[in-house]
């Protein structure tokens, strides 16, 4: 049983009340008094988003209530480790594997077998929390949930207004159901595609990915490499390899960066790997170049702020905070699916390179850094005219407004399946 005030009582659940954060008589704007957010901790991705989303909307309605929920956790834990297990697995050692679900499922119309079953995972459970919760608009930064959702609309269950935040530059049918009220989406290139599928195209909004906001300070670079230990003037390349830190081969591009024939500095970020940095931490001692390697970190923000490229997998989140902060990218060998219809947008920017060996990583590096420099500032400069930096604000404006039943979404069934191909 899930009790509204007692939170806790509910696996996964993380809470955030807005009155224990609330300027007391506060008013609350428009009609969004209680606002239900539907995540996953598949990576940091949707978790990130839908907390850059509460704290926006926070600072607009500040006596809002907003519920995060772990919605794949909360409705059966078991099978969510099974496919978090799975998910990690496949990607850093199968990952054509992953590629090949990702595309043998971007094509299921919203009324077959298969795509009812996904949509009834839960449902009861999230039936129960709709009723106890009585959201104004539920928000799903990640598709199952929103699948679930417009099941309960479409069978005459729910009516509560349906929003969702597409968190990578990619198109599948797994974010796209039938009574879902807006879609907040990345880019111009996503906004196309949702409309090839047949979304009306007043239900959607190009907000960009939202990012915490630590990534929209500005930060003066020189304190900070300072603070790390880091040179003012010498090129400094930060390796990521995601919040798992399953980025194939990142050892033994460490290995070459911490002994580069040029001036570098070095540093990286493993996530929750601990066995890579084990192995990072012994490597380093015969590094030529100075390195610094962290595990997770929350102070992500400051090691892009210091940094001059980043070398990545080309995950939404990932991919957004650099852009915020005008970091150009070098993104190694992308996981087939999302990760690669992002890496192909940002290189079609011209905010990033692609490299699919080690081999090419060289390459890369030894033309941004050494050969032409100033190819690293003209990719900062396009970076500019990319990146987003209001987007959890813009978000929250158009939950407010759905809430007040301002948007064209807010009542008519507007989806219509196609199956055009992305």
């Amino acid at each position: 049983m899930w009790h509204k005030h007692e939170p806790s009582s509910f696996p996964g659940l993380f809470s955030y009340m807005s009155s224990t954060h609330a300027r007391r008589g506060a008013p609350n704007l428009a009609g969004l008094s209680r606002l239900l957010v539907l995540s996953a901790s598949y990576g940091e991705g949707h978790q990130q988003a839908a907390n850059a989303i509460r704290d926006a909307v926070q600072q607009q309605s500040p006596n809002t209530q907003v519920e995060i929920i772990d919605f794949m956790k909360s409705v059966h834990p078991v099978l969510d480790s099974v496919v978090k297990y799975c998910y990690l697995k496949s990607v850093r050692f199968a990952p054509a594997l992953y590629g090949w679900f990702y595309y043998g499922t971007s094509q299921i119309a919203p009324s077959s077998l298969i795509q009812r079953q996904l949509n009834s995972l839960g449902i009861e459970n999230l039936a129960e929390i709709l009723e106890e919760y009585q959201p104004d608009v539920v928000l799903a930064t990640f598709p199952t949930p929103a699948g679930v959702v417009s099941y309960l609309k479409q069978q005459g269950r729910t009516n509560v207004p349906l929003a969702t935040v597409i968190t990578d530059h990619a198109i599948h049918s797994q974010w796209i159901h039938p009574l879902t009220n807006m879609y907040f989406v990345g880019s111009e290139h996503v906004r196309k595609g949702l409309i090839a599928r047949g979304i009306d195209s007043r239900t959607i909004r190009i907000t960009g990915i939202p990012v915490r906001p630590s990534f929209l300070e500005s930060l003066d670079k020189g304190a900070l490499r300072a603070k790390y230990g880091m040179a003012l003037n010498v090129p400094t390349v930060l390796v990521m390899g995601g919040a798992y830190g399953v980025m194939g081969d990142l050892l033994q591009i460490c290995e070459e960066l911490f002994q580069y024939p040029h001036p570098i500095q070095v540093i990286v970020v493993t996530g929750r790997n601990l066995r890579l940095k084990a192995q990072l931490d012994n490597a380093v001692k015969r590094a030529t170049r100075p390195v610094s390697i962290f595990g997770f970190v929350s102070e992500v923000h400051e090691l892009m702020s210091i940094s001059d490229l980043v070398v990545t997998k080309a995950g939404g989140l990932t991919i957004s905070e650099a852009l915020a902060l005008q970091l150009p990218m070098l993104l190694y060998r992308p996981i087939p699916g999302q990760e690669v219809q992002n890496a192909n947008f940002l290189v079609n920017q011209g905010v990033a390179v692609l490299a699919h060996s080690r081999r090419e990583v060289s390459i890369h590096l030894l033309e941004l850094l050494v050969n032409n420099p100033c190819r690293l500032r003209a990719m900062r400069e396009k970076a500019q005219g990319v990146r987003k930096l209001q987007s959890a604000q813009e978000i929250a404006e158009g939950l407010i407004q759905i809430a007040d039943g301002q948007a064209i979404g807010s009542s008519p069934y507007l989806y219509k399946w196609s199956s055009t191909k992305q």
